[in-house]
């Protein structure tokens, strides 16, 4: 059976790794050390957690461990993204012999009121449903169908000028 520690012990274990920790941590990812050590921490103060003898050796385990998770979660995002950036069709490129100038859009498009851009993107660039963009916003779906459709008329009708 492994020794319980009393919560001042762990209070100090706590605050005496912690510098340590977040140095630790930072090698992966600056922006979600303190998560990470935060993370480690909450279960060194767990009950339900049996610690280790060398709670230290312990805490630097689970700091790498989550920081090697989320380093390669983040991997995976930025190459599913680079994959489906290479595999979407550009939505600037039509179909037909007009060109569309992907920056005069993007400049009407931000002129847009805001309701009626989030649902453009969201349905464009973001591939959502008019069912979910409803869920997200709180609107009913033939509103966010509506919108979209008002919204479009709208970009096409500023392109055009």
């Amino acid at each position: 059976m492994l020794p319980k520690h009393e919560p001042q012990e762990l209070q100090f274990i706590g605050e005496s790794t912690v510098d340590s920790l977040l140095l630790f941590a930072r090698q992966w990812d600056e922006s979600t050390a303190e998560d990470v050590v935060q993370n480690a921490l909450a279960k060194l103060f767990d009950p339900a957690t049996e610690l280790p003898e060398n709670t230290a050796a312990w805490l630097f385990t689970l700091v790498r461990n989550e920081s090697n998770n989320r380093f390669r979660q983040q991997k995976k995002r930025e190459q599913l993204n680079k994959d489906y950036a290479l595999t979407r069709r550009n939505w600037f490129e039509p179909d037909h012999e007009s060109r569309l100038d992907a920056e005069l859009v993007a400049g009407r498009l931000e002129a847009l009121p805001f309701d009626l851009r989030e649902i453009i993107v969201a349905k464009i660039w973001g591939d959502l449903t008019y069912e979910e963009i409803a869920e997200m916003t709180g609107l009913s779906k033939s509103t966010v169908h509506r919108k979209y459709v008002e919204g479009l008329s709208q970009l096409k009708a500023m392109v055009q000028k």
